[in-house]
Parts: structure tokens; sequence; C-alpha cells
């Protein structure tokens, strides 16, 4: 038997990512993913053991996608004048383009109550996306500190689970105001920025 790709086992973790956002974590079933994926029967097991494996490579690849299209925005440096107008762009385009990854990272976490194996994991891409806000805003001239890039974090997703479940009148604005006040007093002009 040939060993497993990393391209098909992304295809999996992708269809898993529509499965879980569409179907909740319940419905998050090997056989689920291989129909999702047009895998044959036993493709997903292949790849992911067992169903904690499954769930890892979901939260793996909710974290490897929104930081590449993070960092896939911000390629061209941008400076601290524009930084809030970048990441508020970013996180509105996550809500309004395609809400499957907020979705699925949403059940991860509600999922991570039921199953506290998954906490470590989800904890670990937290700070990974912590840290890719953290790196980004460094690269734009603002000395964030790594508390603040994990509270504009913590803050996106209470922000993502609002936006996804109540349909505030004013998403953009409510995305402004929670980047502008991890970074307020980090921007130039700023008492003690």
């Amino acid at each position: 038997m040939p060993p497993p790709n990393t391209q098909r086992r992304e295809q999996l973790a992708d269809a898993a990512i529509e499965v879980l956002a569409g179907e909740g974590a319940r419905g998050l079933t090997h056989r689920a993913v291989d129909a999702a994926a047009g895998a044959p029967p036993g493709t997903a097991s292949r790849y992911f053991r067992t169903r904690e494996a499954l769930v890892r490579g979901v939260v793996e690849r909710v974290t490897a996608r929104v930081v590449a299209e993070v960092d896939g925005m911000m390629v061209r440096p941008v400076g601290p004048d524009r930084l809030e107008e970048v990441l508020t762009a970013e996180l509105h385009r996550l809500l309004t383009v395609d809400d499957s990854l907020p979705a699925a990272l949403l059940e991860l976490h509600l999922e991570s109550r039921r199953e506290p194996a998954l906490r470590g994991p989800l904890a670990e891409a937290t700070a990974a996306r912590a840290g890719m806000v953290l790196r980004q805003c460094r690269a734009a001239g603002v000395d964030l500190s790594g508390q603040d890039a994990l509270l504009l974090e913590m803050t996106t997703i209470g922000i993502l689970f609002t936006a996804m479940t109540a349909r505030p009148d004013d998403l953009e604005g409510l995305l402004r105001a929670a980047v502008r006040t991890a970074l307020e007093r980090h921007l130039p002009g700023a008492p003690g920025g």
C-alpha cells in the first residue's frame, strides 16, 4: 500500500471542515467525510485512523487555512496606519465569504466541552493563531504584546460566535472595535504607543 499523501490528507480535512460546519460534531464521521470528499469508503479512516485523529486533523487544518489566508493578505508590508483596516477586512471576509472555517472552529470549541482530549489541541491552535496576529502586527511595526494578541484572538472567537448566531447589524463595526481595542495603545500617537 503506498504511503498517504499530504494533498489527499488536506482534501479530506477540508471535507471534514465542511461536514463539521454543516452537520455539527455528531455528524463528523469517517463515512460522512468520504462522501463529502467524493472518496471511496474507508479513505478517511486510512488517513485519520480514529475519530479523535480526524478531529485533531480538522483543528490543524482550520488553523493552517486561517494562518495562510491572513498571511496571504499581508504579503505586501502594511504600515501601522493600515493594520487595523487590513485585520478588520480579513476577519470580515472570514465571516462573509465562506463561513465554514469559523463555523467548524466554533463546533470544535463546543465539542471540547464534551471531549476534554480536544482542549489541548485547541489551546495549541489558539496560541498559533495569536502568534500569527503577533507576527503580522510586528511586521507592520506595531509591537503588540503576546497577551494583547491572545486577547484579540479570544475576542474574535466571541465575535464569530455572535456573528454566526445573532447576526448583528454592524458586523464590520464590531470587528473594527475589537481590533482597535487590542491595537490602540500600541499605535503611533497613542498614549504609551
